[in-house]
């Protein structure tokens, strides 16, 4: 005969077989979220590890143009110092050619002054940066007072000062000696012609 349990006695083996289809539900779920979570992180890990890439490479360019500016200021700084050096040389040349040409200059003036004078002779002419102390003898005070005119007339002495003048008899003769001082302005130096300009200028002269 066949027997039916009327106890219900078999539902919880039914209860005991929708178990491990729970279990597997959730494990699956942990699985998915893993790998949900492993995608962002390598992802995150991918972008940042691009960014940092990028950085890297930019900051090499710019270590790399640090050092190019630090070449051209190196550069530059040796280049203003070569052109200082050539500055200094060329006013020291200039110095020279003054204080050649300079008392020359003057020596050649002072006499076409004296000799639009008559009877005055210089003794004595010193220097002193710009500033010239003359002493000179002279049969009239006319004399000396030609010989300042003629100084004014030039344009480079200025401050023409007598500072004294007194009569002399020494020798049973009559004198007058004088001492006077001005600036001396040299002549600046006229830029040279060109060769073809003063061959032609020779040559139109004669």
């Amino acid at each position: 005969m066949m027997n039916i349990n009327l106890l219900g006695e078999g539902t919880p083996a039914a209860g005991r077989m929708g178990a491990p289809s729970s279990t597997a539900q959730q494990t699956l779920v942990f699985i998915v979220s893993l790998a949900v979570a492993m995608s962002v992180v390598g992802f995150l890990y991918f972008y940042w590890n691009n960014q940092v890439h990028h950085e890297q490479e930019a900051l090499t360019r710019e270590q790399i143009r640090q050092k190019e500016l630090a070449a051209v200021r190196e550069q530059n700084a040796q280049y203003q110092r070569q052109l200082k050096q050539l500055e200094e040389r060329i006013n020291t040349i200039q110095q020279l050619q003054t204080s050649r040409q300079g008392p020359v200059d003057l020596m050649t003036r002072l006499g076409d002054a004296v000799n639009a004078t008559r009877d005055l002779y210089l003794m004595q002419v010193t220097p002193e940066g710009k500033v010239v102390h003359l002493r000179g003898l002279s049969q009239t005070v006319r004399s000396i007072a030609e010989f300042i005119k003629a100084l004014k007339r030039s344009p480079q002495f200025e401050d023409v000062h007598l500072r004294q003048y007194y009569q002399d008899n020494q020798h049973g003769r009559t004198s007058f000696k004088f001492a006077l001082d001005f600036v001396y302005a040299p002549p600046e130096a006229a830029p040279g012609k060109p060769a073809a300009t003063r061959t032609a200028a020779r040559a139109g002269g004669g």
